[in-house]
């Protein structure tokens, strides 16, 4: 691709002079990649926001105003760009959290509720798509993107973890990462059972006094980190307000 970047054909030349030199070109270089790379992923956004469910390529496309062909060139599949998506998401979450935990200040139970309740269970669109991007096939996404997906989720889980056993002593080496990912199956497990069960999927169990999503995320993080990580800075308050 380098070899090419500058190389122009006889037409093109002609049209590009014949338009005072500003003939708009493809993006070659790494920064106008990426924001096209970024510009899909935006379009798929929208589109998932607005339907809760995955479209096609060609509806990716158009609302990213590009030619099928042309988002076939940096995205396979539906899933690949969806998961692209999600990771960007998951991004936000450990840039936030992890500067948090380096920053040299204290690090205390709510503000780690705070973030993932502003980040991943209020977002509109984070739970949804990270409940889909759990159940896809095997062979749907490429297996270079799974891989890039596990492995900066990997740097991330490790470097938050690290952080966590820091401020949490009660923690031993390792077992911060671990009670991320457990945390997050846990999201993610109670977002489908409350999801099937709001949506009378028969195979639900409907719970009586059992409140929102959210409020229910809230009362079993709470618990499970009050346990395994020793919190004592307002656990206890917060489950009190979460219980109200």
């Amino acid at each position: 691709m380098t070899l090419f970047k500058n190389f122009r054909c006889p037409a093109a030349a002609l049209r590009e002079a014949a338009a005072g030199g500003r003939t708009r070109q493809r993006a070659m270089d790494g920064d106008d990649k990426e924001a096209r790379r970024q510009a899909i992923l935006d379009a798929a956004e929208r589109l998932f926001a607005d339907r809760h469910e995955l479209v096609n390529v060609a509806d990716v496309a158009e609302a990213a105003g590009l030619a099928k062909g042309t988002v076939y060139l940096y995205f396979q599949t539906k899933e690949e760009i969806y998961l692209a998506l999600h990771l960007r998401h998951v991004e936000r979450f450990f840039t936030t959290l992890i500067h948090l935990l380096e920053s040299g200040q204290p690090f205390a139970f709510e503000q780690l509720h705070r973030l993932t309740d502003e980040h991943m269970v209020r977002a509109p669109i984070y739970m949804p798509l990270g409940a889909c991007c759990i159940g896809f096939a095997p062979d749907a996404v490429p297996i270079e993107a799974a891989g890039h997906f596990q492995a900066q989720l990997t740097h991330w889980l490790i470097r938050a973890g690290r952080g966590l056993e820091h401020h949490f002593p009660k923690l031993p080496a390792g077992e911060g990462a671990r009670l991320l990912k457990h945390s997050y199956a846990m999201m993610i497990g109670m977002y489908s059972l409350m999801r099937g069960t709001e949506a009378g999927d028969p195979k639900c169990p409907v719970i009586p006094g059992m409140g929102s999503y959210e409020d229910e995320v809230a009362l079993a993080l709470t618990r499970y980190w009050a346990h395994v990580a020793g919190i004592a800075d307002g656990s206890a308050d917060a489950l009190g307000r979460i219980q109200r």
